[in-house]
């Protein structure tokens, strides 16, 4: 901070020399305002698995120990200090080039979610007033609100963070989570949305007490709990700033409508959404009335999928009387958008024909219409062009498509606590479609920030979480405030044994279009009921359009139908993903009332299984696989487990036939003789040895490949049969799809024994073999042939039998 700026405010601070605000910091200890406190654990990005989780144990019990601390007053700080510390850390992070960073050079921070936040549920208005004298440290302030305003530039790594003072002069830390916008932006966004001087009322603020140092902080986790004090706000009323009226160098900002609507008409050509609908619905803070403006705003909420807070906009400029017919047409064509948007495509199409009817010479209406109409058909009937789906989710992984529910309710369980799960409205059939459905939000390695990697730990399942779960809570929160109609499809899922059973029934009714104010939000977003949600009912939504998945970049979605269903890794249905859209088939028959189930995940490895699903799970998986597996024992387990480990480090790539031999008999030991067909690791490893076997080339080695490949087949629970087969037979049994395993898995199996028969020269013995994979294909994912072949176009293509496919299939 320059000398003249910590001039003009040691000025206006007007703090005489033995003030105790000036008293520093460093001698707040020797004062004994400060009990002594052990500082939490440290983690390393290079942490494995093992230390992480023994990190996330450790933090664990310093929290616990560290919340039960009485709460206590919050020290004195120098605000001159304070400010100019800031202001170094901003000019620092402004020339960084990387420090504290990883081998990439990225800087790499560490958030942690799992433990309790407070997200204030009462308006501003019912609220009283407090200042930082009247504050504890480690007590959020319920039933209290803090007016105060921005003295320092903001910094941004995580959270926004800054330091505000209060009308008294106090001065503490603030940090800002989860607010639109900011998750991977540049410091000028963040200093047009906190400016200096911005006055914040910040509904029940939680005082926190410092990771590191003595000064407590300001901890906003929830974007709704802020609320921005526009200059004639009623809360300002009465209030007199002891260092002044104005902040030092605080930017001017515009007085009028014209200026603020000539700002956000800047910020829209400039393509920055966020920051234009800022401007405008400053320009409406000024006239309301604005009905201009308010139509532009509508059409930025759009660009921002704020669905909610367009169709509000646009319906109240329509019920203004007296506009004009170029803003009526304008803004009826914004609603329409806004409807469909909103997956109301009825009333998209009533207000896209009306629009049509008032220009029959203007063909723009025309396409959306066609739209609007392919999603209603879509929603109906079931039918999509999985093809134009998987073609298209090639290029752009969000797809538009209407979700469709088939024969399937949600309902209570008794069998299951009288938790929720899904059942079977009729008799359905193997490879029937149960539901089509877009996720409320995804994201995607291509969505990661590029300035940084941020590392997500989670207490609550004692993990560290996937890359993409730290964008994914920024997109949720960002939809949930620029629409929120949409809240209770979120905060009716399921959240875990430390909050109320959501509801019996699911999904909730869509609620009328709510109006989005960004200067003093209409919803609430409890951020650490959201944290538990994501945990208990995020996916991991792998494309069949691209199988290949970065191990630190896995995707992650929030698919509320589908986290209805219950978990079993031997499951009766099965589901994938073309693009960001889920589809969830029958693996067999369902009789009508019996629950219908999905695998969470699908996994050789017992121990693996029960990790991945300790995510969603709070016991122990009791699914039919999993009690085989147990009653395996423990000692098989492990051993079952480190040999799976060699198949996943791919140790048998060069190893002997004979190698490869002893590995499947190893694998083969771990199961009790007593179990049943379906093993897993077996399934792999007798695979690892077909190849083996066919790679040789000599023909009784390619007959016991062919041997090998079957019984793999067997042991994932196909039915495979025996002898002769007649002219439209097929070699496998047609009543499920075994769901132990990714179909794929399977076709590739049965790709590489139609190949086996290739070499001995037996194409009659082949084709069928293609037909089965066809068939199990179609029954998984649907599009018959041709999306068979785009689907597994490279294995094909790899092995030489594309042709053959194209002429027999």
């Amino acid at each position: 901070m320059d000398k003249d700026l910590l001039s003009e405010l040691a000025r206006q601070l007007h703090l005489p020399p033995n003030d105790s605000r000036t008293m520093p910091s460093g001698a707040l200890s020797a004062l004994g305002r400060v009990p002594p406190r052990r500082s939490p654990p440290q983690f390393h990005p290079g942490m494995t698995k093992e230390q992480t989780a023994q990190y996330i144990r450790d933090y664990k019990d310093w929290f616990e120990e560290d919340r039960k601390i009485p709460p206590e007053s919050a020290p004195l700080v120098d605000p001159l200090s304070l400010i100019a510390e800031q202001s170094h850390r901003r000019a620092e992070l402004e020339r960084s080039t990387g420090r504290h960073s990883g081998s990439s050079g990225v800087p790499i921070f560490t958030t942690i979610v799992g433990f309790p936040k407070h997200s204030s549920t009462t308006s501003v208005e019912s609220l009283q007033p407090v200042t930082f004298a009247g504050m504890l440290v480690r007590r959020a302030h319920v039933g209290q609100y803090l007016l105060c305003r921005i003295v320092a530039p903001c910094c941004r790594m995580v959270a926004v963070q800054t330091i505000v003072e209060d009308i008294d002069g106090r001065v503490h830390d603030l940090s800002i989570y989860n607010f639109p916008s900011t998750f991977d932006c540049d410091l000028k966004h963040v200093d047009t949305l906190f400016p200096l001087g911005a006055v914040l009322a910040i509904r029940e603020p939680t005082f926190k007490a410092p990771l590191q140092g003595i000064r407590p902080i300001i901890r906003v986790d929830s974007p709704t709990d802020i609320v921005f004090v526009v200059p004639d706000s009623p809360i300002l009323h009465n209030v007199a700033w002891q260092t002044g009226a104005t902040v030092p160098r605080s930017p001017a900002e515009p007085a009028t409508l014209d200026a603020w609507r000539q700002r956000g008409n800047a910020y829209f050509n400039s393509a920055q959404w966020f920051l234009a609908a800022w401007a405008y619905s400053r320009g409406l803070v000024v006239d309301p009335d604005a009905t201009v403006v308010r139509s532009n705003r509508a059409e930025v909420y759009l660009r921002l999928n704020y669905f909610s807070g367009a169709a509000a906009d646009a319906q109240q400029v329509l019920a203004t009387d007296g506009i004009p017919d170029g803003l009526s047409d304008k803004t009826t064509f914004r609603l329409a958008k806004a409807e469909y948007g909103r997956g109301e495509y009825d009333a998209a199409v009533g207000h896209f024909t009306r629009w049509q009817e008032c220009h029959l010479k203007d063909a723009v209406a025309a396409p959306w219409i066609q739209r609007c109409q392919a999603r209603q058909a879509e929603k109906q009937t079931g039918q999509y062009n999985w093809v134009s789906m998987f073609r298209e989710a090639e290029k752009e992984i969000r797809l538009d498509v209407a979700d469709f529910v088939g024969p399937m309710e949600v309902s209570q369980m008794m069998g299951r606590g009288g938790g929720r799960g899904a059942v079977a409205t009729k008799e359905i059939k193997t490879g029937e479609l149960l539901l089509v459905t877009k996720p409320f939000a995804s994201a995607y390695a291509s969505d990661l920030p590029q300035d940084k990697i941020i590392i997500t730990l989670d207490l609550i399942s004692n993990i560290s979480r996937e890359r993409t779960d730290a964008v994914l809570m920024a997109h949720i929160i960002d939809k949930l405030y620029g629409n929120p109609d949409l809240r209770d499809q979120v905060y009716h899922l399921y959240a875990g044994p430390d909050y109320p059973s959501p509801p019996s029934s699911y999904p909730p009714p869509l609620d009328q279009a709510t109006p989005v104010d960004l200067f003093s939000p209409r919803t609430n977003i409890d951020i650490a009921q959201l944290e538990a949600i994501c945990i208990y009912n995020n996916f991991c939504p792998l494309r069949l359009e691209d199988n290949q998945v970065t191990e630190n970049a896995k995707p992650t979605g929030l698919y509320p139908l589908a986290s209805l269903f219950n978990h079993s890794c031997g499951a009766n249905s099965i589901w994938y993903c073309i693009g960001d859209v889920m589809i969830v088939r029958a693996a067999e028959p369902i009789p009508s009332g019996a629950e219908i189930t999905i695998p969470y995940t699908v996994e050789e490895s017992y121990v693996t299984r029960q990790g991945i699903l300790k995510k969603h799970m709070q016991d122990h998986c009791t699914c039919w696989l999993c009690e085989e597996d147990r009653k395996d024992g423990d000692e098989r387990l492990r051993r079952r487990h480190a040999l799976n480990e060699m198949v996943s480090s791919h140790k048998l790539t060069s190893a002997s036939l004979k190698e490869v031999q002893k590995f499947e008999k190893d694998v083969r030991e771990t199961f009790a003789p007593t179990r049943g067909p379906v093993r897993p690791l077996s399934a792999l490893a007798l695979h690892v040895l077909a190849e083996k076997l066919r790679a040789s080339g000599n023909p009784r080695l390619l007959r016991e490949s062919l041997e090998e490949g079957m019984n793999a087949l067997q042991c994932l629970g196909f039915e495979v049969a025996e002898g002769a087969l007649g002219q439209n037979e097929l070699p496998i049994g047609t009543d499920r799809i075994p769901t132990v395993t990714s179909f794929l898995e399977p076709c590739g199996m049965m790709f590489r024994i139609a190949c086996t028969y290739l070499n001995l020269r037996e194409q009659a013995n082949a084709v069928p073999w293609l037909k089965a994979s066809l068939w199990l294909t179609n029954a998984s994912v649907g599009g018959g042939k041709d999306l068979f072949m785009l689907v597994h176009r490279t294995s094909l293509e790899q092995m030489g039998i594309r042709d053959l496919a194209v002429q027999v299939l």
